[in-house]
């Protein structure tokens, strides 16, 4: 019994390192890298992790996470072309006039590590900056 149960462990510990391959975020305005697992939502992990990511317009009045306010806006600033979910097509309507690297987090399942810009529209003044920083340091995978 004792000789399957440690078989057992290690195979579980082999599984668990295979399905659990967790992701890391990298907020480059707030200098914080958030292992998360793939599939998390976006938003729910900023909210998670007590970010700020609401403007002025957000915080007096959001959706709550739906799709409809279009004031939860990131900017993708580095990680692999499927880092993030496929672009909704809410986001498709909502961020028609935006830059092409623009997301709404409501709408944005994390499938691998990526470095995201938390309210663009208003970035600060060290952006390229921080971009420079966060380029020098991997991201993993």
């Amino acid at each position: 019994m004792l000789i399957f149960w440690s078989q057992f462990s290690k195979l579980n510990a082999k599984i668990g390192k295979i399905t659990k391959k967790m992701a890391t975020i990298r907020f480059i305005r707030e200098d914080l890298e958030v292992q998360c697992n793939p599939g998390e939502n976006l938003r729910e992990l900023v909210m998670k992790e007590n970010l700020q990511l609401y403007g002025l317009k957000g915080i007096l009045g959001n959706c709550g996470g739906a799709g409809q306010c279009s004031t939860c806006f990131i900017s993708v600033e580095g990680g692999t072309k499927n880092s993030l979910s496929p672009t909704t097509s809410v986001e498709e309507e909502k961020l028609k006039n935006r830059p092409e690297n623009w997301r709404l987090a409501c709408q944005t399942l994390i499938k691998s590590s990526a470095v995201i810009l938390t309210k663009p529209q208003s970035p600060p003044s060290n952006l390229q900056e921080l971009k420079k920083i966060s380029e020098n340091k991997k991201l993993p995978r």
